[in-house]
């Protein structure tokens, strides 16, 4: 089995997500325009740091026109072709910002990794497990390599959501493994959308502590995905959930957001009725 953060943050936020998310694999047939700025600007960031490690030239509008050429009307939430015109230079403008006023040298970029889940205590490994992912910007800090994720939020965020980030943990969790630091830098950049634009640092560390924890954190919620344990976890996360129509039986939604074939298939599980 293979398990990422995705995976882990989907199922303890709620069982019945990860279900539908990952193992029937039901997505919606459109992007959300917040969604999709917030990755169009994240590929401008790390495309324009790649081909600068590579000593090629980048044109960032360039980047952006090519990124943006695969969507339009039919599979994005945007209304108009002005509001999408429109969420494709916010991104641009959000990539500017970052670029201009963080002044990173990453040694790494997009670095992927899949390793045993071990935990450092005791050396006992999950078998058959592998902990996956993709770390945005790796980078040097006092002779330490530092984890760097860029977000994009609504809104300035707290203290305690770096500070607890199992996201920030399972990427730390990889320097550990390679450098055998005993505490690992990580960092938050948030692009924070506000009237006027600006950045937030969140910067932690991640000790072997941490660690540990992650490794029975991940232990529990693989075991309950092996013996099958999904169950729906209300709450106030139900609010931006894209599978609330099926949970709530709004047959028409579900048509909507997720298309007739998959309704049917809901239909014929029993998961939704006409």
């Amino acid at each position: 089995m293979k398990i990422s953060k995705s995976k882990l943050l989907s199922f303890i936020t709620c069982p019945e997500k990860y279900y539908l998310g990952y193992e029937l694999k039901i997505r919606p047939v459109k992007i959300s325009s917040d969604f999709l700025i917030g990755l169009s600007t994240h590929h401008l960031i790390t495309s324009y740091f790649i081909r600068k490690r590579a000593g090629e030239q980048c044109d960032v509008m360039d980047l952006l026109r090519q990124y943006w050429s695969r969507y339009n009307l039919d599979n994005t939430d945007f209304m108009t072709m002005e509001e999408l015109e429109a969420g494709m230079l916010q991104s641009l403008e959000f990539a500017k910002l970052f670029l201009r006023e963080t002044n990173l040298e990453p040694s790494e970029v997009e670095s992927k990794f899949s390793l045993p889940v071990v935990n450092i205590q005791t050396g006992e490994i999950i078998p058959d497990l592998e902990l996956t992912g993709r770390i945005d910007l790796i980078d040097s800090i006092d002779g330490k390599r530092r984890v760097i994720e860029i977000k994009t939020r609504a809104k300035r965020a707290d203290g305690f959501s770096a500070q607890m980030s199992l996201e920030l943990t399972c990427y730390a969790y990889w320097l550990r493994f390679l450098d055998d630091q005993e505490m690992v830098p990580v960092s938050y950049i948030n692009i924070v959308k506000n009237r006027k634009p600006y950045l937030q640092w969140q910067n932690q560390e991640r000790s072997t502590e941490d660690f540990v924890e992650l490794f029975h954190t991940i232990k529990t919620v693989t075991e309950n995905i092996t013996d099958n344990r999904f169950y729906k976890n209300p709450g106030v996360h139900c609010n931006w959930c894209d599978y609330r129509p099926i949970c709530g039986k709004d047959s028409e939604t579900v048509k909507e957001r997720f298309g007739q074939g998959t309704f049917e298939d809901l239909r014929e599980q029993g998961l939704i009725k006409v």
